[in-house]
């Protein structure tokens, strides 16, 4: 069993945003991961590939979660000027620094596309954090409860 993924379309009807079918699924493979992190205790049971939330109000809290995520790594990426090449490859430069009088540009490689942004992560986690605060898997175990899962799964 496996949590239900926020479809393209949902994602439309909320956000609006121009947006094609790949790179939604691009940015939400990411935010799957992102709530994986947040959700995965000491023991690294994956709580919404375990025990995905059955009732509404939690499986649309984890939707809801994931396309706010893919809102907000859509906005950062539109952000960093980010660049998806065809070999599926994401790159991004965001100027830091403009120099008038001999018109230099300096650009800061954006480790937000690859992964390795701080704020970025930080910013993931607090969104992940936020929507399923108070929401419980199938088994009732809170969602972000990061100690040993306390009921035995069947295989």
């Amino acid at each position: 069993m496996s949590m239900e993924q926020a479809s393209f379309a949902e994602y439309k009807a909320l956000y609006g945003e121009e947006l094609d079918q790949a790179a939604y699924d691009r940015l939400a493979w990411q935010a799957k991961r992102a709530m994986d992190s947040v959700t995965t205790g000491v023991d690294g049971v994956r709580k919404l590939d375990a025990a995905p939330p059955e009732e509404e109000y939690g499986a649309q809290a984890v939707k809801r979660c994931q396309m706010a995520l893919v809102h907000l790594l859509h906005e950062t990426e539109a952000a960093a000027g980010t660049v998806v090449r065809e070999d599926g490859t994401v790159t991004g430069r965001a100027v830091t620094s403009i120099t008038a009088g001999a018109e230099s540009v300096t650009f800061a490689a954006l480790a937000g596309a690859s992964g390795g942004s701080t704020e970025r992560q930080r910013a993931l986690r607090q969104t992940a954090e936020e929507h399923l605060s108070g929401v419980a898997d199938a088994n009732g175990v809170p969602l972000l409860y990061g100690g040993i899962y306390p009921v035995t799964l069947e295989d």
